[in-house]
C-alpha cells in the first residue's frame, strides 16, 4: 500500500499532501472515531489520542505527510503511533485527498482508492483517451469515466498539460485511472458515451443527482405556448376494443413498405392514441410544477417530449411541416422552408438505407429546461428513456392499426432546429419516427 511504502521511502513522503475531503465530518465518541461524507461513514476503533486529534484536523486542509509525522513525534508521538497513523490514513484512502504538485486528487466515489505505483522515471505515460479538462466555476479539473477521482488542476498545473509530468505525478495519474493503462478495459466505447453514461448514473461522480429541483428559476409550463399560426383539428377517434395486447406486441415490428399513402384521420388517430394530453394537474405539495398525463410513460410526469410532422404523402393533407397540438388534439401548421423539409425527408430515407421515402416523418424534441429543473446528473438520460417510451407506443398503436412504424436511430438536430423554428439549446430533436400504411 503506498502509505507503507510512503513510510520506508521519505522522498515519497515529503512530496505528498493529503487531507480529508472537505464536507466530511470527524467525530470522537466512547474510542470511536467516524469520518461522515457522501459515501458513507468510515471509523476507527482504538487510537490514541495523539493520533485521534491529528485525524480531526484533516477536512478540508491540506498538510504534507512529512509534516504530519514530524508534528505527531513533537507531541511525543512515538514509532508506533506514525505507524497506526499512516495505516489509518490508507484505511481512509477512499475519502482522502492527495495533492501532488499541481495535480489535486479528490476522490469522488464510494470505492475510491488512489495507491500510486513506484514508476522509473524514464517510463512515458500519457493521459487516457477520455480524459476531459474543464472548468468548473473558478477552478481546472481533469475527469475521466475511467476513475473514480476529479483532479483539480492548481497553481501552475496548466503547463503541466503542455510538458512531461514528473514520475511522482505520473504516478498518481496512473494510479487514478487517467493514463491509457485504463482504456484497454473499454476499448469500443466512444469518448461521449462513456462520459454520459458514468455522469447519468451514481457511482462515479459527487455530483448533485436526481430530484433537486433548481432554485434559481421557475418550472416551464406542462404545455408549450402553441406557434402561431393556421391549425387543423384532427378527428378523435372512439374509444372501442382493438386487437388483444398479446397479439399486437408479438406482431410489433418494424416495417419499410408503404402502400396508399395514409390519410389524415389515421394520422391523427394515431397521434390521439399515442401522444395526446389526456389531463393536466397543477402544482401541489410534494410537486412544485405542473404534470401532464398522457398515453406513453414520462418520468417525474414532467413530459418535456414535443412532436413535429413533415408531411410528404398524406391524404387530405398538405405536404408541409406542422407542429402536434397535444392539447387541443390539432396539427398547427409551420412556415418551414422547403428545402429545408426536403432535407429531412433525405436525411430520414437515408437512416433506412434508402429503403423508403417517409409519408410522415415524426420529430420528437425535447424542451430541456422542462427536465433539468426538476433533475440533476440524469435529466437527459430521462428525456431519452421517455423517447423510448414514446417509441414504443407509437410501435404498438400503429402495429394495432396495421400501419408501417419505423424508429429511427438518429437525425440532424441543427437541420431539426431550423426546420421548426426552434433554438437547438433550448428545444432539440432527440428521436424520429417513420409512419405510412403498410404495403404489400
Amino acid at each position: 500500500m503506498f502509505f507503507q511504502e510512503a513510510r520506508s521511502a521519505p522522498t515519497r513522503l515529503a512530496l505528498v499532501r493529503v487531507g480529508l475531503r472537505a464536507d466530511a465530518v470527524v467525530r470522537t465518541d466512547a474510542g470511536v472515531l467516524t469520518v461522515a461524507n457522501p459515501f458513507g461513514l468510515a471509523t476507527a476503533r482504538g487510537l490514541p489520542p495523539r493520533v485521534a486529534a491529528v485525524l480531526r484536523r484533516l477536512p478540508g486542509t491540506l498538510t504534507g505527510m512529512d509534516d504530519l509525522v514530524a508534528g505527531l513525534l513533537a507531541d511525543g508521538g512515538t514509532d508506533q503511533e506514525v505507524a497506526l497513523l499512516l495505516l489509518t490514513l490508507d484505511r481512509f484512502n477512499p475519502i482522502l485527498v492527495h495533492e501532488i504538485g499541481p495535480l489535486r486528487f479528490v476522490p469522488i466515489a464510494r470505492d475510491a482508492v488512489l495507491h500510486p505505483p513506484v514508476l522509473p522515471a524514464d517510463r512515458p505515460v500519457r493521459l487516457s483517451r477520455f480524459a476531459l479538462v474543464r472548468r468548473t466555476g473558478e477552478e481546472l479539473v481533469l475527469e475521466s469515466p475511467l476513475s473514480r477521482h476529479r483532479v483539480t488542476l492548481t497553481g501552475d498545473a496548466l503547463p503541466l498539460l503542455g510538458r512531461d509530468a514528473t514520475a511522482e505525478e505520473a504516478a498518481h495519474l496512473v494510479a487514478a485511472g487517467f493514463t491509457e493503462e485504463a482504456d484497454s478495459a473499454v476499448p469500443t466505447w466512444d469518448f461521449h458515451d462513456l462520459y454520459f453514461h458514468s455522469r447519468s448514473r451514481a457511482g462515479r461522480h459527487d455530483a448533485p443527482f436526481g430530484a433537486t429541483f433548481s432554485g434559481d428559476l421557475p418550472p416551464e409550463p406542462a404545455l408549450k405556448p402553441v406557434p402561431a399560426g393556421p391549425a387543423i383539428d384532427l378527428r378523435r377517434p372512439p374509444s372501442e376494443p382493438g386487437p388483444p395486447f398479446t397479439a399486437v406486441l408479438e406482431s410489433r415490428r418494424t416495417v419499410r413498405r408503404y402502400g396508399a399513402p395514409p390519410t389524415i384521420d389515421r394520422l391523427g388517430e394515431l397521434l390521439h392514441r399515442s401522444a395526446r394530453v389526456k389531463h393536466l394537474s397543477g402544482p401541489s405539495p410534494g410537486v412544485p410544477y405542473e404534470t401532464s398525463g398522457r398515453p406513453y410513460p414520462g418520468g417525474g410526469a414532467v413530459h418535456s417530449l414535443e412532436l413535429y410532422l413533415v408531411v410528404g404523402r398524406c391524404t387530405g393533407l398538405d405536404q408541409g411541416a406542422y407542429y402536434y397540438d397535444p392539447a387541443a388534439h390539432r396539427l398547427v401548421t409551420l412556415p418551414a422552408a422547403g428545402a429545408d423539409r426536403r432535407a429531412m425527408l433525405d436525411l430520414a430515407c437515408a437512416a433506412t438505407g434508402g429503403l423508403v421515402r417517409p409519408d410522415v416523418l415524426i420529430t420528437i424534441t425535447s424542451r430541456f429546461r422542462r427536465m433539468s429543473w426538476k433533475y440533476s446528473g440524469m435529466a437527459y438520460a430521462t428525456v431519452l428513456k421517455d423517447v423510448g417510451g414514446l417509441y414504443q407506443t407509437l410501435y404498438l398503436v400503429a402495429t394495432a392499426m396495421g400501419m408501417a412504424p419505423c424508429a429511427l436511430g438518429g437525425g440532424d438536430a441543427d437541420l431539426a432546429a431550423r426546420t421548426f423554428g426552434l433554438d437547438w439549446a433550448s428545444e432539440s430533436s432527440v428521436g424520429e419516427f417513420l409512419i405510412g400504411e403498410a404495403g404489400p
